[in-house]
């Protein structure tokens, strides 16, 4: 089924609520309110207000708001997720608004990590995306915590630089980590996870190329993180967690670089060492890892030194 815009889901959720009078006549409803509820910048609840207003359901309020019915007298509201009746479906559909959000910026941060070290202004982006601070800070936090962007020295978010050298060091350091937490999470990584990793691959390479970065996302992470997670050495855990940019920019370079058919072949990849696991050898299956790593090491690069010489990463107003 085809997802419903978000602007028309917001738009029937506010509807819903004035005609059942959760929401009452002369309520002020405030735009970054709902935003807030549904994880979701301002644009698209403009454009849900903008259709409640053609409805006559509501009127603009002071530039930042709306008011409920058209001749009544607007009194302060707070507006809560109970007055929309929001069940964990649209929770759900909250955060997946938000992931979107996060994917776009990350694309962003991972493309001019490429260029060079840069600054993020968190107020910026904001403006850019039409989100509030909080959100915006949230957002760059998440990108932090990626080892994508890290405090300068005057407090500022700098982006942090991925060319070459730094890449092949950071595949050193997996190739070396990861076979050893696989082997130990092996045992400890639950059949039924395992074998639903292996439908979600099997799925994708149905439709591959046809795939987009939240799915490829999640296919790297079934394996690189998810499995990886089980090891019971915290220790290997967190020095792992400083690579995280490598798998992120191999993600967005084989979407941008589109004519280079490599995504199959991790997926293939993945397929067997995650069979390896569940047929009980994981020895072997470290090794398959780190055959893995090696590969995907020369095509990174490969795909890193041809965005440098052919490629212009495109100026955005929240990146400087």
């Amino acid at each position: 089924m085809e997802r419903q815009p978000a602007y028309r889901r917001i738009a029937e959720h506010l509807d819903g609520a004035i005609r059942d009078e959760r929401i009452v006549t002369g309520a002020i409803i405030k735009i970054a309110e709902v935003a807030k509820i549904f994880g979701s910048s301002r644009s698209p609840v403009k454009q849900a207000f903008e259709i409640l207003e053609a409805q006559g359901s509501v009127r603009p309020h002071d530039g930042q708001g709306f008011v409920v019915g058209n001749d009544s007298e607007p009194f302060r509201f707070t507006l809560t997720a109970d007055h929309l009746t929001l069940g964990d479906g649209e929770i759900d559909a909250n955060q997946s608004a938000l992931d979107e959000l996060y994917f776009r910026i990350e694309r962003e941060l991972i493309l001019h990590s490429m260029s060079g070290h840069l600054r993020v202004n968190e107020l910026a982006l904001a403006r850019h995306f039409g989100i509030g601070r909080t959100v915006a800070r949230d957002l760059i936090f998440r990108a932090n915590k990626l080892g994508i962007v890290a405090r300068g020295n005057g407090g500022h978010w700098q982006i942090v630089g991925l060319d070459v050298e730094r890449c092949r060091n950071l595949y050193d350091l997996r190739r070396i980590l990861e076979p050893i937490a696989l082997e130990a999470a092996a045992s400890l990584i639950p059949r039924s996870e395992l074998k639903d990793m292996r439908g979600r691959l099997g799925e994708a390479i149905a439709v591959s190329p046809a795939l987009d970065i939240v799915d490829l996302d999640r296919l790297e992470n079934d394996l690189h993180q998810r499995c990886l997670g089980y090891c019971p050495n915290p220790e290997i855990i967190e020095a792992l967690s400083r690579t995280a940019p490598t798998y992120i920019c191999g993600k967005y370079l084989q979407v941008t670089l589109s004519d280079n058919p490599t995504i199959e072949t991790f997926m293939h990849d993945h397929n067997e060492i995650i069979t390896l696991i569940l047929d009980g050898r994981s020895t072997d299956a470290g090794e398959r890892l780190r055959e893995h790593l090696v590969l995907s090491c020369g095509q990174i690069v490969e795909r890193l030194t041809e965005y440098l010489e052919t490629k212009t990463t495109p100026d955005v107003e929240y990146i400087w």
